[in-house]
């Protein structure tokens, strides 16, 4: 029952279940969603006066709309490996929601690279005096208080059409936010679909004419065991492990990874910190199929030895190099001729 429920509530908020009873939860939830519409309404228009404090260094925001599952660990990643690559040393400003993403984030931009809080501008301020050269600010385009080159937000390409705010549906701000950004990237997985891409670019030429639209294609692959050495392929059908926002896309991921293969899904919530009671019942469960996670997931699962055996990891990145009109851009912040906003 409870995982029925899990699904309804996830398929509602997704806007694919439709009858009476999302109907009525619809109904149900509507006055709350005026509210919030109401409280962002206002927010929105503060900020919009207000006068903020420069911050020490270049921000480079990346956020979203929705309520996770854009991809935008793996863009600031991709940003930062092309920031790197030209010699500009980038910290990364989080809020730490999940001790799954900073771990990721220490990994792959060192531990003295990643400063946590829920007060970014102090993490910001804290990046200046350690002589990075900018920071990219994780999940910001909904926190205004630091002023920011660039705002870039994504939009990925599984996003509901149908905009519902919170606790009606996925979106932390309406569709006419898209105007606040300096660029939006259309995230999608590979294969991607063409469809919802030019749905997608189609809603958003309507909203926010002349927007500076571009594509980024997330991609599945690589292999490394629970201990971050290179592994192989697993061999025939796979039990899938997840807790992220977007459970159905890594298992049809996996399943274009790994043609031919049956894969079973086994899904947690978002940012879920994995259990031993968790872990004894993937184990039982397996029958000798090898247990597949994200990165994100592999934090939490490494600390169970029992899995190390069972468990390999799959990778997600950003494919290939910015593309205009976000690498024009890019490259002024790099060299220091782009304004805050």
């Amino acid at each position: 029952m409870r995982g029925w429920l899990q699904g309804f509530v996830r398929d509602f908020w997704a806007g694919r279940r439709h009858g009476p009873g999302a109907a009525l939860l619809g109904a149900a939830l509507a006055p709350a969603e005026a509210v919030f519409r109401a409280a962002v309404a206002t927010r929105s228009a503060w900020y919009e006066r207000a006068r903020l404090p420069e911050p020490p260094i270049p921000v480079v925001s990346v956020g979203n709309l929705t309520v996770g599952g854009t991809g935008k660990t793996p863009v600031v990643r991709w940003l930062g490996d092309w920031f790197r690559k030209r010699g500009v040393k980038a910290a990364v400003v989080v809020r730490g929601y999940g001790a799954d993403e900073v771990a990721l984030y220490r990994r792959w931009f060192g531990r003295d690279a990643v400063f946590v809080g829920a007060d970014r501008s102090e993490g910001v301020r804290a990046a200046g005096t350690r002589d990075f050269d900018l920071a990219l600010l994780d999940d910001g385009f909904q926190h205004r208080r630091v002023p920011r080159m660039l705002d870039i937000l994504l939009v990925a390409a599984e996003d509901p059409l149908g905009v519902r705010l919170l606790p009606r549906g996925p979106y932390r701000e309406p569709l006419a936010a898209v105007r606040r950004a300096t660029h939006v990237v259309l995230t999608r997985r590979s294969p991607g679909s063409p469809m919802r891409v030019a749905a997608w670019r189609e809603r958003l030429a309507r909203v926010a004419p002349g927007a500076r639209v571009l594509e980024a294609e997330a991609k599945m692959g690589g292999w490394r065991d629970l201990g971050g050495c290179p592994a192989d392929p697993p061999a025939g059908d796979v039990l899938a492990v997840c807790a992220v926002a977007r459970p159905g896309a890594f298992e049809s991921g996996l399943g274009d990874l790994l043609p031919g293969a049956r894969v079973e899904l086994v899904a947690y919530p978002d940012h879920h910190a994995y259990t031993g009671r968790d872990v004894a019942s993937l184990l039982a469960r397996r029958s000798g199929r090898t247990i597949v996670c994200t990165a994100k997931d592999a934090v939490s699962l490494a600390t169970h030895p029992e899995l190390s055996d069972h468990c390999v990891v799959v990778g997600f990145r950003v494919v290939g190099e910015p593309r205009a009109p976000l690498l024009s851009a890019l490259e002024q912040v790099a060299e220091g001729r782009c304004e805050s906003r």
